[in-house]
């Protein structure tokens, strides 16, 4: 399904899951957000390493290739148990293609795909190849793309470039399974676009990812357990650049924000009798050698500068979280599944603030837990609800960082106390021979959000100003009405309204209906699908209303042999003026696109 969408991003291809939308202006760097929950509430994953961001709005995986992926597995629920901090709305877990330590022998793929709206060009090789319980996976991706168009105009900064490389080594065995892999990725020159991109535009010059994981999984201990060990790095840093033209340039900002991401989980897995397994684990992450620079410099109107500024808004940060769990699965009911987990952590964050001596400090503590069970109602009904208290502790950057943004000048807030959430879940699916049908309600309740507030024009400030409830529900079905045929379509409808003043909460999207239809006819499939989605007349306080809009897409693949396949795609086919996102700098969806892919295996 990745390969037959040809995204150029992880969100732009999740977003027509039930329940997951799209936040951000616009461009290359949306973020993923599910029930209304974003903004580091939804804990994005490669391959058990945790991703951070500098970007006001938390991590994007932009940086990981589509054509790298082997799936991507999305949790819709609290899930702090088994992920600590951040997990609130849900996971988004990416994992990536795996060595084949099956088959002897070197294998490759070529793939090359290019897209009219913004003359979006990508390319990229990889090899996979090894003996029987060792193999290797390497693989180069590259893309870029210009300025995207609307049906109406250019949309200025929503440019990128990006590439990447991606290494595996995996030895397989009866006994253990062990996998070292990296992960390097260079974005230049990706585009925040936005109302003002012509006056003052913004984007980040250069992100560097520098991921290094080690997996170790050990079976058959203590009387038949398992034993898994986890370990990450990653080295990155982030440039944002502002310039400000009034009619000639009169000024540029520059920042540079720069940390090692780390991570260690150590878990031990055993089944007790034959109905009842137990999970016990602790994990130790965060971020270190964390830093900032700001710097802004002032011109006059022959281009010569006449004053520099420079500040280190803070060095030496630290945010490190160890936690301990235990979790059970209990199936020992005829037809019931109960499952339950309590987790404890203890969380620091500390920084020096103007890179002087003084340092300032925040520890946390946060007990967690859910319930779920599941019970088999029949052969083809499945009941299932859980309950669940998750947290977000607040970040180096929401506490210490103050300077310019992708959206004007931001100023930190070391005071902010940690989110916390109790969420119910419930839900009932209906699996056929040939059809599937699920229904699902959920309502949270969030303690102290974290929100960004606007004090003036691109100024903003960060405060626990909200207690929130967020409540909606999903349908999704699938039906095969015959041999190389389906029908599919998923709705989804969420409320979210602050409980302190009894208004619409930010960054709850427009209820959205996804209907389409599949063939497979030999080697060619089709598929057609089209979005409706509601006007947004009810935005929160830092958003804007937006009407209703519905768009159609096309899409279709043929294997031209066993080794070629070709991937065609006609996003907005009618050509829709419309506005996806309920931002107040989101500009307009991009227009007609016709996105060629092509791939050679040898």
């Amino acid at each position: 399904a990745l390969q037959e969408k040809i995204t150029p991003n992880i969100a732009e291809a999740l977003a027509v899951l039930p329940g997951v939308a799209e936040l951000g202006s616009g461009g290359f760097s949306l973020v993923p957000s599910i029930r209304g929950l974003a903004r580091r509430r939804v804990l994005l994953m490669v391959d058990n390493a945790r991703l951070s961001s500098d970007r006001r709005t938390g991590p994007s995986a932009s940086f990981v290739s589509p054509e790298d992926i082997e799936r991507i597995e999305v949790l819709r629920s609290p899930s702090s148990v088994f992920y600590g901090s951040d997990a609130v709305g849900g996971v988004v877990h990416i994992l990536t293609r795996e060595p084949d330590v099956v088959r002897s022998g070197l294998r490759g793929k070529v793939n090359a795909r290019y897209g009219t709206v913004n003359q979006e060009r990508g390319l990229g090789l990889s090899f996979t190849g090894g003996r029987p319980s060792l193999g290797f996976f390497l693989s180069f991706q590259g893309a870029e793309a210009g300025d995207y168009r609307s049906p109406d105009a250019k949309v200025l900064q929503s440019r990128y470039g990006q590439a990447s490389a991606l290494g595996k080594l995996r030895h397989e065995s009866k006994k253990r399974d062990v996998v070292f892999s990296f992960l390097l990725a260079r974005g230049k020159d990706i585009g925040k676009p936005n109302r003002d991109s012509a006056t003052k535009p913004t984007w980040y010059p250069r992100e560097n990812q520098n991921l290094m994981q080690f997996h170790w999984r050990e079976k058959g201990v203590w009387a038949d357990g398992e034993l898994s060990l986890n370990v990450f790095a990653n080295p990155n840093f982030l440039e944002t650049r502002t310039e400000t033209v009034q009619p000639y340039k009169s000024k540029e900002s520059y920042s540079k924000t720069e940390s090692t991401d780390f991570g260690l989980q150590l878990s031990f897995t055993r089944r007790l009798e034959s109905r009842l397994r137990l999970t016990v684990g602790l994990d130790w992450y965060g971020r270190t050698s964390a830093s900032a620079l700001n710097s802004d410099k002032y011109l006059d109107e022959q281009g010569r500068v006449f004053g520099i500024f420079e500040e280190r808004p803070y060095t030496g940060g630290l945010r490190r979280d160890l936690g301990v769990f235990l979790s059970g699965d209990y199936n020992g009911i005829q037809g019931l599944d109960l499952v339950a987990g309590v987790r404890m952590d203890c969380l620091r964050s500390l920084a020096h603030p103007g890179g002087g001596e003084a340092v300032e400090m925040s520890d946390q503590k946060a007990l967690t837990g859910f319930l779920a069970a599941s019970y088999k109602l029949s052969e083809s009904f499945v009941f299932f609800a859980n309950i669940s208290r998750a947290y977000r502790a607040p970040d180096l950057n929401e506490l210490y960082y103050t300077g310019i943004t992708g959206r004007g000048f931001i100023i930190s807030n070391p005071a902010l106390s940690p989110e916390s959430s109790l969420g119910y879940d419930a839900g009932l699916k209906h699996i056929g021979r040939r059809h599937f049908l699920g229904l699902y309600g959920f309502s949270y309740t969030l303690e102290d959000m974290i929100e960004r507030y606007r004090i003036d024009e691109k100024l903003y400030t960060y405060g626990n100003i909200e207690k929130g409830r967020i409540q909606g529900l999903e349908l999704e079905w699938e039906f095969f009405l015959g041999a190389g045929f389906s029908l599919f379509g998923n709705a989804t409808a969420i409320e979210g309204e602050s409980l302190n003043a009894g208004v619409p909460l930010n960054d709850i999207p427009p209820r959205r209906l996804l209907l389409g239809g599949r063939a497979w006819l030999g080697r060619l499939s089709l598929e057609v699908n089209g979005t409706w989605q509601k006007e947004k007349d009810d935005p929160g306080p830092a958003e804007i209303a937006i009407p209703s809009a519905h768009w159609v897409s096309f899409k279709s693949s043929y294997f031209l042999a066993p080794s070629t396949h070709f991937y065609f795609v006609l996003s907005n086919l009618l050509g829709a003026n419309y506005l996806a996102r309920p931002d107040p700098e989101s500009m307009p969806a991009p227009g007609r696109n016709f996105h060629l892919g092509i791939s050679y295996s040898f």
